[in-house]
């Protein structure tokens, strides 16, 4: 996938951006216009600078795939990872689907495969794929 990645500064502090372009010529895409936030909280205190700690970047990368694969399975096509958002402590990801039900369940399969964690899911309607395009600007 071709990402765009760049620190970016969000009022609460330092971030890294990571906006998959392919989709900045075609969105919004009028099949997939429910945006689905989920959040995870990283167990480890970030030291000063950093926004993970590296003894839980191992862990993290495997949560990370978990949930893309998640969503893919659970979705059927009919959804898109598109961004991820890393502050201070906690990682946000954004997906599109066609409807609130297509990606609920993943939250479950996802705490149960990473206790520990929290990991919170909230979805809600993004015809215009605002939330894309704000962090498509934001990374270049």
């Amino acid at each position: 996938m071709p990402w765009l990645q760049n620190p970016i500064k969000l009022k609460d502090g330092l971030s890294h951006v990571m906006v998959d372009d392919r989709f900045a010529q075609v969105a919004p895409l009028e099949e997939l216009g429910q945006l689905n936030w989920f959040g995870v909280w990283f167990k480890e205190t970030p030291p000063e600078g950093a926004l993970l700690h590296p003894d839980e970047e191992a862990a993290f990368a495997e949560l990370e795939r978990a949930l893309v694969e998640m969503a893919e399975r659970h979705a059927n096509g009919w959804a898109v990872f598109c961004l991820r958002v890393l502050s201070y402590g906690i990682a946000e990801f954004y997906f599109y689907s066609r409807d609130a039900a297509t990606l609920a369940d993943v939250v479950d399969e996802l705490r149960t495969a990473h206790p520990g964690y929290r990991i919170e899911h909230q979805s809600k309607p993004d015809e215009s794929w605002a939330a894309y395009r704000k962090f498509l600007l934001a990374a270049k």
